[in-house]
């Protein structure tokens, strides 16, 4: 049997699973990043947590997620607004320096796409997207049954699409990304324009439930939108399944609401119903396929 370590490493928390080759979950732990306290300091706080999950197992490598696209030729992470301290050019040889076993760095979307699809889809569906949608918008692809990373491993990131060219500045820098409509803070954002409130997603959605009219106007416009972000992927790569996770993704109504924003917006030829899967491993399943990315490091997966 053998034995490896995930790691999601985002800007709110730290999450590290050990998993063995028969991809069993052993054990697994989380913790706060506290990425204002230096990057020292969340490599240490890693650390801890594999000492934890791994006590005395042999562990032959480590998967990493974490947010933006990783550069193998440089080691060196870009595309980080939520956490531009990720990008520093020391970062990942830290880890390095600590872990002294073989280290695989991978985008927490495609982690996602990869653990979602073994729980959801094998055997189902073969072109997938999986669409994680919280403090940012990300995903990851699946095709022919493979992850699909792209020329540089940057492919996926729908949530830097334009869908306005004068539309909201997105963190990012560029105006009108879905990522500026869809995910929480600008969901929240857009409800405050509209209501004068300032509430969370969740909060928002209770409104909706008791009948109020500003939400109902509110969830129309978002998944409208959400329908035609999918709907341009779905038009340009020909996907079978979409895979919705993340905090926002909690909400009942994406999943009455938005197939039919879908379906309007499709081109060529007729299409039986996109599915949207709501992901089933919860916030867990970045951790699970960064160890899936270190089970192929070590020759016990392939994808």
């Amino acid at each position: 049997m053998s034995y490896v370590i995930g790691i999601d490493l985002g800007g709110t928390k730290i999450e590290v699973c050990l998993l063995d080759s028969d991809r069993n979950i052993i054990s697994r732990k989380r913790d706060f990043s506290h990425v204002e306290e230096g990057n020292h300091k969340v490599v240490a706080r890693t650390m801890q947590l594999i000492s934890d999950v791994s006590a005395s197992y042999p562990i032959e490598a480590v998967g990493m997620g974490t947010g933006g696209t990783y550069d193998p030729e440089r080691d060196l992470l870009h595309g980080l607004p939520h956490t531009p301290s990720f990008q520093n050019e020391e970062f990942i040889n830290l880890f390095r320096e600590r872990l002294k076993l073989p280290l695989i760095i991978e985008n927490d979307a495609n982690c996602l796409a990869l653990a979602e699809y073994y729980a959801s889809c094998v055997g189902k569906y073969s072109y997938v997207m999986a669409v994680i949608i919280g403090t940012g918008m990300g995903s990851g692809l699946i095709f022919n049954n493979k992850l699909y990373r792209g020329a540089k491993g940057g492919a996926g990131e729908i949530g830097h699409n334009s869908i306005d060219f004068n539309g909201r500045l997105c963190e990012c820098g560029i105006k009108g990304c879905a990522e500026a409509y869809l995910s929480g803070r600008s969901l929240s954002n857009r409800f405050f324009e509209l209501s004068g409130k300032n509430l969370d997603v969740p909060g928002i959605y209770d409104l909706y439930n008791s009948g109020e009219q500003i939400s109902k106007t509110f969830f129309e416009e978002s998944c409208s939108i959400m329908g035609k972000v999918f709907a341009n992927v779905i038009n340009t790569l020909d996907l079978e399944a979409i895979i919705l996770g993340g905090g926002v993704s909690n909400l009942p109504i994406w999943y009455s609401k938005v197939s039919p924003y879908i379906m309007e917006n499709l081109f060529g030829p007729p299409e039986k119903e996109i599915p949207i899967i709501k992901a089933k491993l919860g916030d867990s399943a970045g951790v699970i396929g960064a160890a899936y990315i270190a089970l192929r490091e070590i020759g016990e997966m392939e994808f």
